[in-house]
């Protein structure tokens, strides 16, 4: 509040100057750019300025805290040849989902010779092509990853393929400019030409909505096969960038074909392979995969009443080399104790038996038993705040583990980050 936001005429030109002056080589011009252009911006917007420097292929990156009349703005400084920024302006921007873009920009100093070329009011940037072919391929990695159940390989490649889905849909519809990511998104998500769903599908693909695998992986494939009919009529558009072979096998209905023999139900894998080996105990940052349900499934009631055990309350598939090692509770349970891998800050404390340890190992999400509900559940599966675990290790007794994850979200069912947010008195100093 009280602040413009649009910067001044002479913080704008302090900060022309102070970039001639601190240039590595000549500087051709330095232009405005951002929300500050398209006078949009807000008291906390950044600064983006693109400086033109002359001389070889170059390019830079640099950012500022500069603080005038005790308020701090974050400047972003792009330098760039002039010769590659002019060229650049003739390929589709990376960010823009495949929309052309047309973004106001503003001149701040320009040298004579060049003023001419660069005193651009609109920035514009063409469309990229229609990437079918990668769209394709995209789904056949997700395809991949759903075989050998890689969850997390499934969620990566669909989000790929929610991010090219309007490239590939661009041919059949009214054409569109944008001017920011924000306007690209918006606009990505209401192509009027589209297949049935789509904006739904798209947002459970691009993990803006929370969805099971099996949900994100049934709205990829209706991405795909919902855009293949709209975008038919354009195929010697597609093969000017995706090959003939490729246009042909659109109208043919040989793509039509691949695409459904990619989304038949994987068959499972037969008993023998799946109780082959023991599971190994991952490294730390090593994920491996085995089938486990997306939702809690429901275990076998313990005797809560039944003495210290070293043995499992319920079936499992736990390695039994690690099995041996645990000395477990009354109900056959092991603390967990959950910390974040990077920071080392402890978030949680549940509780496992030999199945949950063996799923949080098998499949790098953290699994745990709820005693309240007998089941196990798995962190994140109904509130998005996911666990992705990077290592686990046992304490010298076998009866806790120190389980290293990646948190998404709050690791506490109140909304904190961590559950042990409640600070108690200490009334004595422990003495050196």
């Amino acid at each position: 509040m009280g602040h413009p936001p649009l910067p001044d005429s002479g913080f704008l030109e302090d900060w022309a100057a102070r970039l001639r002056q601190a240039a590595e080589r000549p500087v051709v011009g330095i232009l405005l750019r951002g929300s500050h252009a398209r006078r949009a911006a807000t008291a906390h917007s950044d600064v983006d300025l693109d400086v033109l420097v002359g001389g070889a292929p170059y390019a830079a990156r640099r950012a500022y805290l500069a603080e005038t009349a005790g308020r701090v703005t974050h400047v972003s400084v792009a330098a760039r040849d002039v010769r590659s920024w002019v060229h650049r302006l003739g390929e589709p921007a990376d960010w823009a989902f495949g929309l052309p873009v047309s973004t106001p920009a503003r001149l701040l100093w320009a040298d004579p010779h060049w003023r001419p070329r660069i005193d651009l009011p609109v920035l514009c940037q063409p469309a990229e092509p229609p990437r079918l072919e990668e769209m394709i391929a995209t789904l056949g990695k997700a395809a991949a990853a759903r075989a050998v159940n890689d969850r997390l390989g499934v969620r990566l490649a669909v989000a790929d393929l929610a991010r090219l889905c309007p490239s590939v849909l661009r041919p059949a519809n009214p054409s569109v400019r944008v001017h920011s990511r924000r306007a690209a998104f918006a606009a990505a998500l209401d192509l009027p030409v589209a297949p049935p769903g789509y904006r739904a599908d798209m947002l459970l693909c691009l993990g803006l909505r929370p969805g099971a695998t099996s949900a994100l992986w049934a709205a990829a494939v209706r991405l795909v096969a919902g855009t293949l009919p709209l975008i038919r009529p354009y195929a010697e558009e597609i093969a000017d960038t995706s090959g003939a072979d490729l246009a042909a096998a659109l109208v043919d209905g040989r793509l039509d074909r691949y695409v459904a023999q990619l989304a038949r139900p994987v068959a499972p894998a037969p008993q023998h392979d799946r109780e082959r080996s023991p599971v190994p105990a991952p490294r730390a940052g090593q994920l491996v995969t085995v089938p486990v349900p997306d939702a809690p499934a429901t275990g076998v009631p313990s005797d809560p009443s039944g003495p210290v055990t070293s043995e499992p309350a319920r079936p499992s598939r736990l390695d039994p080399a690690i099995a041996a090692r645990l000395r477990r509770s009354a109900d056959g349970l092991v603390a967990a104790v959950v910390r974040a891998h990077d920071s080392g800050e402890v978030l949680m404390v549940a509780w496992m038996d030999d199945e949950a340890l063996h799923r949080t190992l098998t499949t790098g999400r953290a699994t745990y038993w709820s005693r309240s509900r007998r089941e196990y559940w798995v962190k994140g599966a109904t509130s998005g705040h996911h666990q992705y675990v990077r290592s686990v290790a046992l304490d010298c007794d076998g009866d806790a583990l120190l389980v290293s994850v990646e948190q998404v979200g709050a690791a506490c069912h109140t909304g904190h980050r961590t559950c042990f947010f409640t600070e108690l008195p200490v009334t004595t100093q422990a003495q050196p």
